[in-house]
């Protein structure tokens, strides 16, 4: 078990926000803590406008040659696309990585996270597969989670066709993506996966006034000066986190671990757990529960965490220079 700190241009200093977001947020409309606590109809979101803001822009960084090839994996009643990366001058690899993208269920994609899977390929000097799970609110819970679960299974099946030594593989995923690795982990009964490394998951979507660990923004060092501007990032995802409640939750149960798994109770079949994890996420909370529970659970879990960051800054790779040490932290995850 290690929890690892890694420090802004402040030092050990807490509570501020990274010059770079500081400056980005400060573009962002006001979000007051009012907000999250009123009631909202999904007719008030304009959902494709947030489907289509889902991700950030971000640089390849790969220095040598990386192959994609896009492919169709067999399902039970179905074909679901996804995008394979591997260096060129790689015939066979030691292991594969299966990279979910975030979104929170209702957008994102495999170009989002196109040029963090180049690079994990290039310095894991592995596979990485790109997933392209169905999204909300045309498929609803747990339409996503099977979409995952039957992909691991075909990858572990598969892996001598792919030329992968391994048949365990690394599930990786990001905020959403995080979260249907870390549930396909609770139901890891043939032990297919190797190791979860979730970056900022979205462990928990029941409504602040009843999380079990009792959120609130006490439970984050702020400066005054920023008050404002942490909140309102804060904020934001709390807000997004009604959306999800409807348009993917539904009717289905707060409690079922498979869609918050903060209400995990049985970890025998769980893997070792890397969580990645931003100072200013609204999700860190829950996950800080998850990981107590992990390690009650005699589960080996990993945590880093990136001072001044927010949700979502692994989209930014090539623009937050903490994007691409995350991917070292992947890659040295798989070592």
């Amino acid at each position: 078990m290690s929890k690892i700190i890694k420090n802004t241009i402040y030092g050990s200093e807490y509570g501020r926000l990274d010059p770079n977001v500081l400056e980005r947020t400060k573009t962002k409309s006001p979000i007051k803590d009012k907000e999250v606590t009123r009631s909202f109809e999904i007719e008030e979101f304009d959902l494709l406008k947030i489907r289509s803001s889902m991700g950030g822009n971000n640089k390849d960084l790969v220095k040598g040659h990386v192959r994609e090839k896009d492919i169709a994996i067999p399902c039970k009643d179905k074909y679901l696309l996804a995008r394979l990366y591997y260096p060129t001058e790689l015939a066979t690899f030691k292991n594969c990585l299966l990279y979910l993208h975030g979104g929170g269920f209702i957008g994102g994609s495999i170009e989002a996270m196109n040029n963090q899977c180049r690079l994990i390929a290039e310095r894991a000097h592995t596979l990485v597969v790109s997933l392209n799970y169905r999204l909300s609110p045309e498929s609803r819970f747990p339409d996503q989670y099977y979409d995952a679960k039957e992909t691991i299974n075909w990858l572990s099946i598969n892996h001598k066709d792919l030329n992968i030594l391994n048949s365990q593989i690394y599930v990786a995923g990001d905020s959403a993506g995080a979260t249907l690795a870390v549930a396909c982990g609770l139901t890891d009964n043939k032990h297919q996966i190797r190791k979860i490394i979730s970056l900022y998951g979205a462990l928990d979507f029941t409504s602040i006034d009843k999380t079990i660990y009792h959120w609130q923004y006490s439970d984050y060092q702020i400066c005054d000066q920023e008050k404002e501007l942490i909140h309102t990032r804060l904020n934001k995802f709390a807000i997004l986190s009604k959306l999800i409640q409807k348009i993917y939750i539904g009717n289905a149960d707060d409690t079922n671990p498979l869609v918050n798994p903060v209400y995990a109770t049985d970890f025998s079949s769980f893997p070792p757990l890397v969580m990645i994890e931003a100072e200013f996420d609204y999700f860190l909370q829950s996950n800080k529960y998850f990981a107590k529970l992990a390690r009650e659970n005699k589960i080996k879990v990993d945590e880093v965490l990136y001072k001044g960051l927010d949700h979502g800054f692994f989209d930014r790779l090539g623009i937050l220079p903490q994007a691409e040490d995350a991917v070292n932290v992947i890659v040295k995850a798989m070592e």
